[in-house]
């Protein structure tokens, strides 16, 4: 008995401990900017989600988000609580949002946000940053019979309120079930201003890159994000380092502000899978960030170095154009948090070890976790010299 007690008395001690255990992703800041995570599509159940607002803040803690947004459907039909008769008829599409963000406090960032969803084309609008979810609502039912004019009708609200527009999910297999395009009403709202971001990735439909491609082309901030509607944990593997798909803001400040300049100024990128996507000026800069080059060392027939990888991103590095000359891995792996040392000898000729040429030797590589493009790796090289 005493025993048992004793067992029992140390699992209370032990559970919250665990429970307050963080599984935090960390990604350094870069030159000049705080490196920001978010997650600006997010569900509870004020519309289809199932759970309460509280929770969402209590999953952006787990994982040390900076940031996130509700953005419950603003759609009468996908308002399934209230039609349930859960909530009384005098709750509005605000109320997740005032809930959500009462219970962050100055612990995490809340934007105010909701969802247009309507068939496709156009699909999913998600609006960060609104004032009034109601009135979207309403601008967006006066043309409920037609997918587009309802479409452009909340979009056309929401701007009016100051919103940051994104185009959800273009890839999702129920929009684009044969592939992924860019329909005519999206060319148009493109043109008129209604878009200025696209998620190029969705936890339950994964990486875009005929997205990622558009928001280059089209100058629009990149974005990637849960789309969660139930508890996170019965979707993510904590247990084995998994995480939930985040969106990387490089902002001048931790603020609402902050963030809303970063996305207005297309300082972003996403990560997800093991793998960050965005383009070249952030994502090299990032890299420098997360990874250090140490005890760089040449001789006349050897040149080593050691690679030490200081965040939750793993490193892949293949051998890049420039330095078929030299011989080394084609693929090199640095788990986060960890180091790898490196070695290149000039290639044989001969089955005959042969000395550098010149004094100076550059190892170019290719970032395949860090894409700047669809199959397009980051370009890194380390350069040597015989002292």
């Amino acid at each position: 008995m005493k025993r048992f007690i004793f067992l029992l008395s140390a699992l209370v001690v032990m559970l919250p401990a665990f429970a307050v255990t963080p599984n935090k992703i960390v990604i350094p800041n870069i030159e000049g900017y705080k490196t920001l995570k978010g997650d600006f599509h997010v569900h509870t159940s004020f519309s289809d989600g199932g759970v309460w607002p509280t929770t969402r803040i209590d999953e952006a803690l787990w994982e040390g988000l900076d940031v996130i947004a509700i953005s419950d459907h603003l759609d009468s039909r996908l308002l399934m609580q209230r039609r349930a008769g859960y909530f009384s008829d005098k709750c509005d599409r605000d109320e997740s949002y005032r809930i959500a963000a009462k219970a962050a406090g100055d612990k995490v960032l809340v934007v105010h946000a909701g969802e247009i969803s309507r068939g496709m084309p156009p699909g999913h609008f998600n609006c960060l940053f609104v004032k009034d979810n109601d009135d979207i609502c309403a601008a967006t039912e006066k043309n409920d019979h037609d997918h587009v004019l309802a479409m452009e009708g909340g979009l056309k609200e929401a701007r009016k309120q100051g919103a940051f527009l994104m185009w959800n999910h273009p890839h999702w297999h129920k929009h684009a079930p044969n592939e992924t395009i860019m329909w005519p009403v999206h060319k148009k709202l493109l043109k008129e201003g209604y878009m200025d971001a696209i998620e190029v990735y969705n936890m339950s439909c994964g990486y875009s890159p005929e997205a990622h491609e558009w928001c280059l082309k089209y100058n629009l901030a990149i974005l990637g994000n849960s789309d969660c509607h139930q508890l996170l944990f019965n979707g993510v593997d904590y247990l084995h380092g998994e995480h939930r798909p985040i969106t990387l803001l490089f902002a001048e400040e931790k603020s609402l502000e902050g963030v809303r300049d970063a996305l207005n100024n297309r300082r972003s990128a996403l990560f997800a899978d093991g793998v960050v996507y965005g383009r070249e000026q952030e994502l090299a800069p990032l890299f420098k960030a997360c990874v250090k080059i140490k005890g760089v060392k040449m001789t006349d027939k050897i040149l080593t170095f050691t690679i030490e990888n200081k965040s939750s991103i793993p490193v892949v590095l293949t051998k890049g154009a420039g330095s078929e000359g030299l011989y080394f891995p084609r693929a090199i792996e640095v788990p986060p948090f960890s180091s790898r040392s490196f070695k290149a000898r000039p290639v044989q000729i001969n089955n005959v070890s042969q000395p550098f040429k010149g004094d100076t030797v550059t190892v170019n590589f290719l970032v395949e976790t860090f894409q700047i493009g669809a199959n397009k790796p980051l370009p890194f090289s380390v350069k040597a010299s015989k002292k």
